[in-house]
């Protein structure tokens, strides 16, 4: 098992860790791509192949220029009707629906942030985000709107064979999907699919409009044909169309006797094909295997035509198949999508996160249905997503729900969606009878982990009333067991991997001034770069309690650290290297209106602020540890409290 991989080129710095779910191949421009879990040393020199053009010294010039002579603000003009109001630009943001202006462009740092969806960045991640692009795609779309031509590299023999292979992958789907749809709509072969889905509602101009098609029932009437219009064999099979056969002489059709749906990437690109049954054969639904372009783990159905409705609206409507996507898309439920029928994957709540979107999870109301609701929910709740479910009356799916009864009342439905708590609350309700001892303790036995799992603290204290009322029990006996579970799982986690528990940690987020504090001595350091050893000298960037603002200070420290001379430009080009979250940040930071008389003042107040909160929960860790290591009959209780009682006293001496 490879855990660690250093690439050594001029601004590329990446890192590998086996226990994170992804491998990020980062530079001062950004993430340039991710790969998934590399063990092997092949697929570590396949994830150095995609980056090796970024050896070239020359591209990190050319990226330095098209950031200098660029104007952030005649870029998002583009896009957005922006007025000028201080030093800040102001407009309507373009990421999500709002009437009054949120969207600020800060001129002078080179940074936009809106306060509504709390999206930032610099030119490149605004042209990203705008654009649903890839970073060297901005790059490219950046340098056609500055008149500046992109500088030119010669590519491998390997470099020109894998661009080759993928655009005739892209070929053979496009070929592939155009026959599918004759069969259809031209020949006797596509009459029952026809029936079909006119039976289903699907007229023909939906058919037109998402080139549905018709895979005939002949073993190799597709390959015959793709063959007879120049496609090598090894491509066919390469793109999942064919397979080889057992024999090993020739190839067949995958898809066969079943309606083809084409499956696009985010750019209208035709990646791969869903094909179903007319009849009970088996299984009912079938997908292209995995290719060069196709990986069902990353890809939703529908995402294509439904992107730009997503971000309009702040909002997508999950389901679980194909024809719900089309019924509710032509229903006029445009931001809708489908997970091609698998379990919803992070990867797949990834890709919706980021354009800051509300999940709706409207699956089907079966117990299957209801089962793959509780996964992926499971999957999203973990990455910060904001989750709502929909529970339909009747109908045993969105589709036939819509059918019949209209779109109208699948709406009136979407409003009335639960949130994740209150969903998880009913169906633990639902499923025990609470009226007994055992079913009240089954019941809270259900709700324990999952409230005490939950970040916001106003949504547990409110459901932890409403179960207390429900149940007919105590709020202090539940709040006892999240207590206790919260602690044991904690105790359990950390015994396991060798580390001390932190008890405080898990009830006390940090107050508005911590973070404030914690904001202005970012926004000091980058304004001025000869504060920062000072600000070392005096705290520990592991005593930063926020962690987003943790993130960022540790860049600029090791930024600092690296290279003494660093510059605010290399700092303010460099933040494309956190994370998502932490960039966005970084970009409110940047927008902030400073106004002090007094630098070393306002640097000692944030920085006595910060260890003030910092000490205060390293006391309430070990007090509360003690309270709970005496309670257990642990005789350890005693250096715990010990410890809070020294904590205390530096407390005292602080504030003094």
């Amino acid at each position: 098992m490879i855990k660690t991989v250093s690439i050594t080129l001029q601004v590329v710095a990446s890192f590998w860790q086996e226990y994170q779910p992804e491998c990020r191949i980062k530079s001062k421009l950004g993430t340039i791509c991710i790969f998934r879990k590399p063990k092997t040393q092949q697929e570590i020199c396949h994830c150095l192949d995609k980056v090796s053009y970024m050896k070239d010294a020359v591209f990190d010039d050319f990226i330095d220029r098209l950031r200098s002579e660029s104007d952030i603000v005649s870029i998002v003009s583009d896009y957005v009707s922006l007025k000028k109001k201080g030093k800040n630009f102001w407009g309507c943001c373009p990421f999500h629906s709002e009437k009054t202006p949120s969207f600020s462009v800060n001129p002078d740092k080179g940074f936009f942030y809106c306060f509504g969806c709390q999206t930032g960045g610099n030119v490149f991640n605004f042209l990203m985000r705008v654009e649903n692009i890839t970073f060297f795609e901005a790059v490219k779309l950046l340098a056609t709107k500055l008149n500046i031509p992109l500088p030119e590299r010669e590519k491998t023999p390997r470099e020109q064979a894998k661009e080759q292979e993928l655009a005739r992958i892209y070929q053979v789907n496009e070929l592939a999907r155009d026959f599918f749809h004759a069969c259809l709509t031209k020949t006797n072969y596509g009459i029952p699919a026809r029936e079909y889905l006119a039976n289903r509602g699907i007229s023909a101009e939906t058919i037109d409009f998402l080139k549905l098609g018709f895979a005939p029932p002949l073993w190799d009437k597709l390959s015959l044909t793709l063959s007879e219009r120049g496609i090598p064999l090894d491509i066919l099979l390469k793109s999942g169309l064919s397979a080889p056969r057992n024999s090993g002489d020739g190839v067949y059709d995958r898809f066969r006797n079943r309606i083809i749906f084409p499956i696009s990437d985010v750019r209208g690109r035709i990646i791969g094909f869903g094909g179903r049954v007319l009849d009970n054969s088996q299984p009912k639904y079938l997908n292209s295997p995995e290719t060069e372009v196709f990986n069902k783990r990353h890809v939703l159905y529908g995402f294509d035509n439904a992107y730009k409705h997503i971000r309009d609206l702040g909002q997508v409507v999950i389901v679980e198949g194909y024809m719900d996507v089309i019924t509710l898309y032509t229903q006029g439920v445009k931001n809708v999508v489908a997970s091609l029928g698998t379990a919803f994957t992070p990867e797949q709540a990834r890709n919706l996160i980021k354009l800051n979107a509300e999940l709706l999870f409207s699956y089907d109301s079966d117990a299957a249905g209801q089962n793959a609701t509780v996964r992926a929910l499971d999957t999203v709740r973990s990455l910060g997503g904001t989750i709502k479910v929909v529970t339909i009356p009747d109908g045993k799916d969105p589709d036939e729900f819509v059918r019949k009864h209209s779109s109208q009342s699948f709406q009136e439905l979407l409003k009335s969606a639960q949130p994740l708590l209150d969903y998880q609350l009913d169906q633990a309700l639902k499923s025990d009878d609470y009226s007994t001892v055992q079913g009240k303790i089954a019941v809270v036995g259900k709700l324990t982990p999952i409230l005490a799992e939950t970040d916001n603290a106003v949504a547990v204290n409110a459901h932890i009333t409403r179960l207390s009322q429900v149940l007919a029990v105590d709020e202090s006996a539940l709040r006892s067991e999240i207590r206790k579970y919260i602690v044991q799982f904690k105790k359990d986690k950390n015994v396991k991997s060798g580390k001390p528990i932190n008890i405080a940690l898990l009830y006390k987020q940090p107050t508005p001034a911590v973070i404030q504090a914690e904001r202005q001595l970012i926004r000091l350091m980058c304004d001025d770069l000869s504060l920062i050893p000072y600000i070392l000298a005096k705290l520990s960037p592991q005593e930063i309690q926020g962690t987003l603002q943790q993130e960022i200070i540790n860049f600029i420290v090791n930024a600092y650290n690296m290279e003494n001379q660093v510059t605010q430009a290399a700092i303010t080009a460099g933040v494309n290297s956190l994370s998502e979250k932490a960039n966005n940040e970084f970009s409110q930071i940047m927008l902030m209106e400073n106004q002090f008389d007094d630098v070393v003042q306002l640097v000692d107040d944030c920085i006595k602020t910060i260890r003030l909160a910092h000490l205060t929960t390293l006391y309430e860790q070990h007090r509360l540890m003690a309270d709970e290591l005496e309670r257990m009959g642990d005789s350890n209780f005693l250096q715990e409290l010990a410890e809070s009682q020294r904590i205390k006293h530096e407390i005292s001496k602080l504030h003094h």
